[in-house]
């Protein structure tokens, strides 16, 4: 039996996120091709700090793991000036030499993590040893305790992009510290085209292509409901998501009918005045039900890099999407695609306007949708490539 080691830092027993969504797709088809998944995480903080062993229970009964590792970032602090020599000063040193000073990528990892990781590492041994994010690429670099294991970095994300807009961007630094961390590994997974040719360019890695997979077997043949929503916005809280969301709330949503049906879900709503007529809904088990029951899928999207998963999940309930340009990123077709993408306030309004009063238009666009899931992003496609990944 093959066995597969898989590390993902955010908690995917709370799905906030798109990139949990793909998280726990990948576990899926690790248990469904019958492999031995240990799963690797960090331990809840905060306001999570109560869930671990609903997050343990949550694998483990639903089959998507056989072992559970949620491990400690930082130890318990206790006396300061002991914390500081024990564990803060001996992380200061690692990051001082392990990564450039002028390198813009986050430091994340610390040495109890990296200790805690490879406590795992010394004790079993793995075909393969997949590691989510560039920020975590450190937790392998000891190769001793690799064991011939095949190693992969899933880079959810082209991390350069996402830090340009810092105060003190250094692009030539920043980019050589990210294809440094790749060169690492023995294959890179990109989860876009855009990103698989910049990667593929600069790494000596072997580069694929991963996209982001949504499993909507189960969809077809649903019977169609009653349209309840107009609109649809589906979208956490991060920085891109709430700029994105004021521009829209701001420029768009005045030019659009009074009476549009708007449903909002996500910690988005957290960023939104009350003064707008919209249903807000904080958390949703499962969005099949609320895309259903809407016409359009929205994505404003001004900053931000890679694969929008809202606006796949639109694709594969056939909603037309409207968009700002990068919300198509990460589409291998840019045209035909079910989306109509402007960053023009007027014309974005305009295209809503359009889907909602011409039917035929509609259904050419809802085609157009389901064409570009079930051709890029549909679990049938991706499993072939990730097949191909572990033979």
């Amino acid at each position: 039996m093959r066995k597969v080691l898989y590390f993902f830092p955010d908690n995917v027993g709370k799905q906030t996120a798109g990139n949990k969504t793909r998280a726990i797709q990948l576990l899926k088809y690790l248990k469904d091709r019958g492999y031995h998944v240990d799963f690797v995480s960090l331990k809840h903080e905060k306001m999570d700090i109560g869930t671990e062993q609903q997050t343990i229970d949550y694998l483990l009964n639903n089959n998507l793991a056989d072992n559970v590792h949620l491990l400690p970032r930082k130890p318990a602090k206790g006396n300061p000036l002991v914390y500081f020599f024990k564990n803060k000063l001996w992380d200061l040193i690692y990051y001082w030499m392990a990564y450039p000073l002028r390198s813009n990528i986050p430091t994340f990892l610390t040495i109890a993590l990296k200790n805690a990781f490879e406590d795992i590492l010394k004790v079993n041994t793995y075909d393969d040893i997949i590691i989510s994010y560039v920020t975590c690429a450190g937790l392998i670099s000891d190769r001793s305790l690799i064991k011939g294991a095949k190693t992969i970095i899933d880079t959810h994300d082209f991390i350069t992009a996402q830090f340009k807009y810092k105060k003190n961007f250094h692009l030539g630094v920043t980019l050589q510290d990210e294809i440094s961390r790749l060169n690492k590994f023995d294959e890179v997974w990109a989860i876009s085209p855009e990103e698989q040719y910049v990667f593929g360019q600069f790494s000596k890695s072997n580069v694929r292509l991963v996209p982001l997979m949504i499993d909507a077997e189960h969809l077809a043949g649903k019977p169609t409901v009653e349209k309840k929503y107009d609109l649809i916005y589906v979208a956490s809280d991060n920085v891109h998501n709430k700029r994105s969301a004021d521009w829209f709330f701001e420029n768009v949503y005045p030019l659009l009918p009074r009476d549009i049906k708007i449903c909002v879900i996500g910690l988005i709503n957290k960023s939104i005045p009350e003064k707008y007529k919209i249903e807000q809904i904080a958390y949703a088990e499962s969005l099949d039900d609320y895309y259903a029951a809407s016409k359009i899928a929205l994505c404003p999207m001004l900053t931000g890099t890679g694969v929008k998963v809202k606006v796949v999940e639109a694709l594969a309930h056939g909603l037309p999407v409207v968009c700002n340009l990068r919300g198509i990123d990460g589409l291998p077709n840019k045209r035909l695609n079910g989306c109509l993408v402007s960053d023009d306030p007027e014309v974005f309004a305009q295209n809503i306007v359009a889907l909602l009063n011409d039917k035929e238009f509609y259904a050419l666009q809802s085609d157009f949708a389901r064409d570009m899931f079930n051709h890029s992003f549909s679990k049938a496609v991706l499993y072939k490539e990730l097949d191909a990944a572990f033979t």
